[in-house]
């Protein structure tokens, strides 16, 4: 269903007097004629939203923190790149949103991870986008990446 260009130019309009900023790291959510992609969707291609940070627990070795990655990682998504010398793993998109028992396409989450500073920290990375007609908003699941950095702080990350 095509919206009129009349009742879209009054909706750009509204948004443009919002007072919000049409940046590159603005942040809203993807709002379709339908209702909304999620309410975790963050809009935005900035990345430092998108990432969380966690210190890896001292005297793990590379080997044994890569396993623990991909075992966190492969709990709940499908780990389609791993790469243990550079300290990387990525899952495939997988369409997250179920509607009516039936996963939603328009709507496809992937997480990249990376341990950084000689593998001291990990960078963990989440890719959204959602597709209603044409190019798809890009952004990143907050509650999803919030889960996951939960699980991998769990399993990798320092004692409090």
């Amino acid at each position: 269903m095509r919206l009129p260009p009349l009742l879209l130019a009054c909706a750009l309009v509204a948004c443009a007097s919002s007072g919000k900023t049409a940046s590159s790291e603005s942040v809203t959510q993807a709002a379709t004629p339908g209702g909304l992609a999620t309410a975790s969707f963050v809009r935005t291609t900035a990345d430092a939203p998108a990432i969380r940070s966690i210190d890896v627990r001292d005297g793990q070795s590379r080997q044994a923190a890569m396993r623990g990655l991909t075992d966190v990682l492969s709990q709940k998504y499908v780990v389609d790149v791993v790469d243990p010398r550079a300290g990387f793993a990525m899952t495939t998109w997988q369409a997250s949103l179920v509607r009516d028992g039936v996963p939603d396409p328009r709507y496809r989450t992937r997480f990249v991870a990376r341990f950084v500073d000689e593998w001291k920290s990990l960078q963990l990375r989440s890719e959204a986008r959602f597709t209603r007609s044409g190019d798809p908003d890009v952004g990143y699941d907050s509650a999803q990446l919030d889960s996951l950095a939960n699980d991998v702080r769990a399993k990798l990350g320092k004692k409090q």
